[in-house]
Formats: structure tokens, sequence, C-alpha cells
């Protein structure tokens, strides 16, 4: 039985998260309420909701967010299910990301809680991981950075950039980079965008070793705030 599961898994892979959305129509995604997760604790462990828990040894992630000198916290959780059903079935489990920011005087307080950034452990093709490999969460200047990859033949590797917005209280997305690719062929196209700025370039690529197809191309994007909790990792 996880064998076909896992034929099932690569067939979609090559069309990508839509693909696998619409295999799992029946199965509604079990999205965490922000509600469950306490305004305030005494450690990062306080903040987990009843059924879910920080997805290995990478799902916890430190660094100063709000420039207070405090180390802040991302905890990456997936909920707490087995890897595997009776039948040797791999489950879905959901994921999200919780930010905490570290308080002066010890102790955090809830920042955000991101229900939808993050696909589940079965949304990412055959380049996904059950166990959540495929997934990189940093905080590096500040700077809040998500990678996820995604598909099969026809790969997406995407980072999405987050800031702290003091004004609005919330994790602002102030830049992407998306690359996708033919992992047999070659080629392919990314784009980087600065959502500060509204620019976007672009960079197409052919395969078989014949280089660049064109050279880069700017456009102008929307700059209309984004936050964290926003972004949706089926509707991108």
């Amino acid at each position: 039985m996880r064998t076909f599961i896992l034929s099932v898994i690569i067939l979609l892979a090559a069309a990508g998260p839509a693909a696998a959305a619409a295999a799992r129509q029946d199965e509604p995604r079990r999205l965490l309420d922000p509600n469950l997760v306490p305004a305030e604790g005494g450690s990062a462990r306080d903040f987990l909701p009843r059924g879910w828990k920080v997805e290995g040894d990478a799902g916890e992630v430190r660094g100063d967010l709000n420039g207070d000198g405090a180390q802040d916290v991302a905890l990456r959780l997936v909920e707490d299910l087995p890897l595997e059903n009776a039948e040797g079935v791999l489950n879905t489990r959901h994921r999200a990301l919780v930010v905490l920011f570290g308080k002066p005087g010890g102790g955090y307080r809830r920042a955000a809680v991101a229900a939808k950034l993050l696909g589940c452990t079965l949304c990412h093709g055959v380049l996904g991981d059950p166990e959540g490999g495929n997934i990189q969460v940093e905080i590096r200047n500040g700077v809040l950075n998500v990678n996820q990859l995604s598909g099969s033949r026809e790969a997406t590797d995407r980072t999405q950039r987050f800031r702290y917005d003091a004004a609005a209280g919330r994790f602002r997305l102030i830049g992407e980079d998306v690359s996708e690719y033919d992992r047999a062929a070659g080629g392919g196209r990314s784009t980087s965008t600065n959502y500060l700025t509204g620019v976007r370039v672009t960079r197409t690529s052919r395969g078989g070793g014949r280089g660049a197809t064109a050279a880069p191309r700017t456009t102008r994007v929307p700059r209309a705030a984004r936050f964290i909790e926003d972004v949706d990792y089926e509707n991108q």
C-alpha cells in the first residue's frame, strides 16, 4: 500500500502543489487555530498546542527579529501523528510556523502564527520529505527566511523573506526568490522579487548545456503589504 501511495505522489509531483491539493480534496486542511497558541510563556515549549509538536532537530531556530537584543524563536510545528497509519500508508500531517519574541525579563510572547505558510508532509511531491528535510527556516540579520523545495522532475525551490513591521505589529513579506527547473533536461526560470521596491528580476535558461536564452528581464509588481499569516503554500 505504501508503494502505491508513493507512486501516486510521483505522478502528481510534476504538476506541483496544486495537483497535490486536488488529490487531497477529500481531506480538509487541518490548519492550526492561532487561538490555541498561548499569548505568553516561560519557555518556547510552553507554546505548543495540544496535538502539535516541534518538527525535528531543525524545528526550532533562534535569533533577534525585532532589534531589541533578546533572542526570539521560530518554531516549525507539525501535527503530532504517526508517520504512517496502521496499514503502512503515510499520514498527511499539517504544519505551522509559530514566531515568539523573547521578553527582556525572560520568557516569551507570541508574535505570529502562520498556519498556511508551510506545505503539509505530503504536499511537496517526490522532493518533499515527510519528516521535513525539504524545509529550511533561519533567522539572519533580523530577517526570517523560509525555504521550501517541492516537485519531482519539474522542481520548485522557493525562499520567502519576512521582516517585522513595527508599525503594523506583524511580519511582512519583503522578498521572494523562486527557481523552477527541469532536473533531467536542465534549464528553467528564476525570479527574484523585492516587494518593498516592487521590482522583480526574471532569468531564463535553456537545458542541454545551451546556456541562457535571454538577458535578465525587470518588471514591476504590486507593493501592497502581505503578511506572514496571509501567505498560503497552496496559493502562491
